[in-house]
């Protein structure tokens, strides 16, 4: 009897191989990343900005995700030798809306992704790593948010940034992140501004 082998499981029973010397690596393709349905995990992610001496030119904010299981994404010949699993990354743009007192609003899903079987070796499980805020001065481009651990617990987080850094981008850096300590910065460099975010379980 001849045994007939779906592809999905002939995936997951022949594993990528090494290269040979006269072969170059396949690189590891991307996943297709879908939106989960039925989604219901929701946390709102509510920020403002204290003290802030200028405009911004631009307030975004992205969920971000990376697979939790490493074991389901084949080894990458062509990121190191021997080969390495890398664990595939996903930011979801949110959708934020400002209200009168400048007050950035934004859903965040921790199930927002689809767990799926990409490669033949088992499903690939989405876990939430941050939600993360990016605002812009003409000059700077500023990171700050939430480790999702914060993000779940709830409550209150003050970041810290340098005023001067809204004019002039500081040197051999290509982004700002702000201090959780408001003593991190001496006086002698200047007015500071804040970002200040909330959390809280979303309820139905």
């Amino acid at each position: 009897m001849i045994a007939i082998m779906s592809m999905h499981s002939a995936a997951s029973a022949n594993p990528p191989q090494a290269p040979s010397l006269f072969t170059a690596p396949t690189p590891v393709a991307a996943p297709v990343v879908k939106l989960n349905p039925h989604a219901r995990d929701g946390h709102v992610l509510s920020f403002h900005f204290d003290d802030l001496p200028q405009a911004l030119t631009q307030v975004t904010a992205t969920a971000d995700f990376q697979v939790a299981n490493v074991e389901c994404v084949p080894v990458d010949y062509g990121k190191a030798i021997g080969g390495v699993r890398l664990a595939p990354r996903h930011s979801l743009p949110l959708n934020l809306k400002r209200d009168d007192d400048g007050r950035y609003v934004a859903i965040v899903h921790v199930d927002a992704l689809l767990d799926e079987d990409y490669y033949g070796l088992g499903v690939c499980r989405w876990e939430l790593t941050t939600a993360t805020v990016h605002f812009h001065s003409p000059s700077t481009h500023f990171v700050g948010g939430l480790k999702a651990d914060r993000l779940i617990a709830g409550g209150e987080t003050v970041q810290y940034y340098l005023a001067r850094d809204l004019a002039q981008k500081p040197r051999s850096m290509d982004y700002v992140y702000g201090e959780t300590a408001a003593d991190f910065y001496q006086a002698s460099a200047g007015p500071q501004f804040t970002l200040v975010l909330n959390a809280h379980k979303e309820v139905p």
